[in-house]
C-alpha cells in the first residue's frame, strides 16, 4: 500500500498518515427524492471491529484522538474538540444504553452518562470541575483561592443540590465538613417547613464562636420561646424547699466586667480564678447609660454523679 496524502487535493489513504496544508470538510447531503432524506443518524463513524482489538500492551484502543495547538507567542491555544448541537458532546460508558430522548431533553454543552457505579462526568484539576452560570463574569482570582474539586459561580446560587437522602453532603477527616462564609448575611442558612432548620451531631452538636464582643449564638422567635432545652428523664426529685440563694455583691453598682453595649436577653457565664462559675443576664439595652446586667440566682450546688 502506498503512502498517504501529503498535500491538499490528494486522495486520503486509510492506514497511513495523511497530511494537508488546508482544512478538510465532510458535508452530509440528503437524497434526491423528497421522501428519501438522509439514511443514517451520523455523518462519520469511527469504530473497532467487535469492539475488540488486541494490542501488545494491556491498553485499550481509543476511537478518536484530537489535539489542538498549544499556546505560543501571539497565539492562544486551540481546542481538541469543538462540537455544536442539541448537546455539544454526548458520552456514554460501555454498557450504558443510548437514550436519545434524554439527549433531546437535556440540551447541554456536555452530557455524560455513566453506570450504576460509574460517573457521568469526571474531572481532575485545580479545580476538578468549574462551572459559571450564564452571564456570570469569570473570576480567575477566586478560582485560584484553594484547590477545590468543584467550583460554581453565579449571580444566584453557586452550587445547589437536591436529593432524597440529603441535598448536599460534605465530609472531612480533620476539618469542617461544610463551610459557609458571608460578609453581610448568615454564613450558613438552614430552612425546613415541618422539620428542624439546622441539625448538628457531634461533641458538641452545635458550637458558635462570636469574634470580639459578638455573641456566640442568637435565637429569636416570632411568638414562641427563643430557646427550648429538651429535658432528659430523671428519677423522682426531692420535694422543693424554700432556699435563700447567695448573690455576688455588686458594690456601688459595679459588677463584673460585662459588655456596656449588651442587648436585652443576652446570657453569659463567667468563671473566676477559683473555678466558680456564675450566670448573668442582660436586663436592658444601652440607653442614656450602659446596658444593665443582673446575676441569675441559683439553688444549692451539689456534686454530679451521672
Amino acid at each position: 500500500m502506498g503512502s498517504g496524502a501529503d498535500s491538499a487535493g490528494d486522495d486520503m489513504v486509510v492506514g497511513r498518515t495523511n497530511e494537508s496544508e488546508e482544512r478538510t470538510i465532510l458535508v452530509a447531503k440528503g437524497g434526491d427524492g423528497a421522501l428519501d432524506g438522509y439514511g443514517e443518524d451520523f455523518v462519520l463513524r469511527v469504530a473497532i471491529e467487535n469492539d475488540k482489538v488486541l494490542r501488545g500492551v494491556s491498553e485499550g484502543v481509543d476511537a478518536i484522538h484530537a489535539k489542538g495547538t498549544i499556546a505560543f507567542p501571539g497565539q492562544a491555544a486551540g481546542n481538541g474538540v469543538v462540537a455544536t448541537g442539541a448537546n455539544g458532546v454526548v458520552g456514554y460508558v460501555h454498557g450504558a444504553p443510548r437514550d436519545k430522548s434524554q439527549e433531546q431533553q437535556v440540551q447541554a454543552g456536555v452530557l455524560g452518562a455513566g453506570g450504576a457505579a460509574l460517573p457521568g462526568v469526571f474531572g481532575r484539576g485545580t479545580p476538578g470541575v468549574l462551572g459559571y452560570a450564564q452571564g456570570a463574569a469569570r473570576d480567575t482570582a477566586w478560582e485560584a483561592e484553594d484547590p477545590s474539586a468543584v467550583l460554581g459561580r453565579a449571580g444566584g446560587i453557586g452550587v445547589r443540590g437536591k436529593g432524597d437522602d440529603g441535598g448536599v453532603r460534605g465530609e472531612s477527616e480533620n476539618n469542617f465538613g461544610v463551610e459557609g462564609k458571608s460578609t453581610l448575611a448568615p454564613g450558613v442558612r438552614g430552612q425546613s417547613t415541618l422539620g428542624i432548620g439546622v441539625h448538628g451531631e457531634g461533641s458538641p452538636g452545635v458550637s458558635g464562636l462570636g469574634p470580639g464582643s459578638a455573641n456566640g449564638g442568637q435565637f429569636e422567635s416570632e411568638a414562641g420561646a427563643q430557646l427550648r432545652l429538651l429535658p432528659r428523664r430523671s428519677d423522682a426529685l426531692s420535694p422543693p424547699l424554700p432556699v435563700t440563694p447567695s448573690a455576688i455583691p455588686v458594690e456601688r453598682g459595679r459588677g463584673p466586667e460585662l459588655p456596656r453595649n449588651g442587648r436585652a436577653g443576652e446570657l453569659t457565664a463567667l468563671q473566676d480564678p477559683s473555678g466558680t462559675c456564675t450566670l448573668w443576664f442582660c436586663v436592658s439595652d444601652p440607653g442614656e447609660g450602659p446596658a444593665r446586667w443582673a446575676q441569675v440566682l441559683l439553688g444549692p450546688a451539689f456534686d454530679g454523679r451521672a
